[in-house]
């Protein structure tokens, strides 16, 4: 009789030194990587620049990113393939820092004026890439797209690809790099909007004198 108890309570104690064995593993958190943070540098000593009698007003409406552009540093390996870093992110979203950009570079231009008026022209930017290129020469590559909506509802578009050499291991040059190909990309989507907008402004007939 004491040998069946004993034979029970053996059976007993391995079925629950399984069990807790089992949640052991179940609950074993897998490890990972910490994050860490690159925030890029962008320059903001450009002054307030005096607006011409004829600077063109703009509103910038909204800035935003494509879908898969977040807060992770993405890489595009050689077969086009995006990959997510698995530590480094960006301190905030790519296009916030583009908003700034932009901000920055409207108001330094003699020959557009950054207003909040509901009915000028709305301009409206999205960032269609950001991420580093693994080919050749590793660079970080960013692409704007920029609409501008008249008062007649007429869409002026451009597009924008720029890109700068980074160092091969991270976090290395990426903060300053990003910095400035950020300020790239406004100073020449800016630059190339308003010659759309004069252009669209010109007569077909029109001579130079």
């Amino acid at each position: 009789m004491a040998t069946a108890s004993s034979a029970r309570f053996a059976v007993l104690a391995a079925i629950v030194g399984l069990a807790s064995l089992a949640c052991q593993v179940q609950l074993h958190r897998p490890k990972t990587m910490p994050s860490r943070m690159i925030e890029p540098q962008l320059d903001t000593s450009a002054s307030r620049g005096q607006s011409a009698p004829s600077a063109m007003a703009i509103r910038l409406l909204d800035t935003q990113a494509r879908g898969h552009i977040g807060r992770r540093v993405l890489h595009q390996q050689a077969d086009g393939e995006l990959v997510e870093d698995l530590v480094w992110r960006w301190s905030s979203a790519p296009d916030r820092y583009l908003d700034s950009a932009l901000r920055l570079v409207l108001i330094s231009r003699p020959d557009v004026r950054l207003v909040d008026d509901a009915s000028a022209p709305a301009l409206a930017v999205t960032l269609l890439a950001w991420q580093l290129e693994s080919a050749g020469t590793p660079r970080l590559t960013g692409a704007i797209e920029l609409q501008l909506t008249g008062a007649d509802r007429v869409v002026l578009a451009e597009v924008v690809k720029e890109s700068e050499p980074v160092s091969a291991a991270l976090p290395g040059n990426l903060a300053d790099a990003s910095g400035r190909l950020l300020r790239r990309l406004a100073a020449e989507g800016i630059t190339r909007m308003a010659a759309s907008v004069k252009m669209a402004a010109t007569p077909l007939n029109a001579t130079t004198p």
